[in-house]
């Protein structure tokens, strides 16, 4: 049994799944691939060519290269700025790219001033094992975070080894709202925001993949939960109030009867007070 059967209630049932788009995995990765290619790129420079001038002269022009690759990592920092992000949650999103900038930035410097010497070079094969650590490390996050759909609630399941689970009662979604851009449409991603009554009122799931399907499949299970069809006269309940077009229709009727003299005067205007006070 699955982790996620495991939570599942007896009866309950998967009716669609899905997660975030590869799109969202590329944007998490990018950093991290750069990093490595930056630094496989620094130890075969430095370990490939010979000794003499025209091995120095490659590994100093692969340092200006690496220099200029600081680039991406300042991209990053400078982003996070743009965006709002201040104090603890800016130094959360940027410290993976100040480091790597910081190391790529010693890289660089060593190759250009000592060009021969080997010793960085090895250094930089041994480095390249982070950014691949963190490649797996992201990509088995991204797999990991789903975002389930089954007969009875609306499931958001996140986390490799550390889960944490949140999830909404189908009967307490209230409206959902799907955004998606040019881009979105093209690649078959976007917004689902769920609208619900419990406390956490509103559940963003952000760039999924194929949010109109999942819209789709989960009002289609809550209508599933409560199916519409049209009463007949003889399914209503005849102890229920009546509604307050059927008031008026019985009124209607009595001031008929009035007229005709089946009731007095007395009769139809305390029936009529009655009735109105149900309005």
């Amino acid at each position: 049994m699955g982790y996620l059967e495991s939570v599942m209630g007896d009866n309950e049932r998967v009716v669609y799944r899905t997660h975030q788009h590869v799109i969202v995995l590329l944007s998490r990765i990018i950093g991290s691939l750069f990093v490595f290619i930056v630094f496989l790129a620094v130890s075969l420079a430095v370990l490939t060519p010979g000794e003499g001038e025209a091995g120095d002269r490659v590994r100093f022009i692969v340092g200006l290269i690496a220099l200029g690759s600081l680039v991406m990592p300042l991209y990053l920092i400078v982003s996070a700025w743009i965006q709002g992000l201040r104090g603890r949650e800016f130094a959360w999103r940027v410290w993976r790219a100040a480091l790597a900038g910081l190391l790529i930035l010693a890289f660089a410097l060593l190759l250009m001033l000592t060009p021969g010497s080997r010793v960085i070079g090895f250094i930089a094969l041994v480095v390249t094992v982070v950014p691949i650590f963190e490649i797996v490390r992201t990509f088995l996050d991204w797999w990991n975070e789903r975002y389930i759909i089954t007969n009875r609630r609306v499931m958001e399941i996140k986390g490799t080894i550390n889960k944490n689970i949140r999830d909404s009662a189908l009967e307490k979604v209230n409206d959902v709202e799907l955004t998606q851009s040019i881009v979105g449409r093209m690649l078959r991603y976007g917004t689902v925001q769920i609208i619900t009554g419990s406390d956490i009122g509103v559940n963003n799931f952000h760039r999924i993949s194929n949010p109109v399907r999942f819209k789709r499949e989960m009002l289609n299970a809550k209508e599933g939960i409560h199916p519409s069809r049209s009463v007949t006269e003889s399914e209503r309940d005849p102890s229920a109030e009546p509604a307050d077009a059927d008031i008026l229709n019985v009124i209607a009727e009595l001031d008929e009867m009035r007229q005709q003299g089946i009731l007095t005067e007395e009769e139809f205007q305390a029936k009529k007070t009655e009735l109105l006070e149900r309005l």
